[in-house]
């Protein structure tokens, strides 16, 4: 075992198919989350030291906006800025989790129609379930 070399395939011999994809996306949406909750939290901070609201009217604002004093009414910008990031967050994270959920599947799903019919029942879920949040975010607030 002491000679033993790791095997290590370049990318020519393993071929650029939908796993490498999205293999390549699971680690870059993970990025991608940690990028935006850190804007997120400088974002607070920038509109709690220019309007005066400390940092919980902030997140309470954002997790419950029909409860107190909108913190962003004196900064319209602020309000689409806040949509966008949070439209952003959920698009990735739900993605990340949707790739997740199918690989788990994959495993135990060993019928390529029964993974073919799992991986559309997800993928629709995912599209339905994303166009209500968009809604919600962009609309119902």
């Amino acid at each position: 075992m002491e000679n033993a070399k790791p095997q290590t395939l370049s990318l020519a011999k393993r071929g650029f198919n939908f796993e490498i994809i999205m293999w390549f996306y699971t680690r870059l949406s993970a990025l991608a989350m940690y990028a935006l909750i850190i804007a997120g939290f400088v974002g607070a901070f920038v509109v709690s030291a220019q309007t005066g609201a400390n940092l919980a009217d902030i997140f309470r604002w954002a997790f419950l906006p029909d409860t107190v004093v909108n913190p962003l009414s004196a900064m319209p910008w602020a309000a689409v800025l806040t949509r966008l990031m949070v439209t952003a967050f959920i698009l990735v994270l739900s993605a990340h989790g949707v790739h997740g959920l199918l690989a788990i599947l994959d495993d135990y799903f060993t019928t390529p129609f029964a993974r073919r019919w799992f991986r559309n029942v997800i993928i629709a879920f995912f599209l339905i379930a994303n166009a209500v949040a968009v809604y919600v975010i962009w609309i119902a607030t």
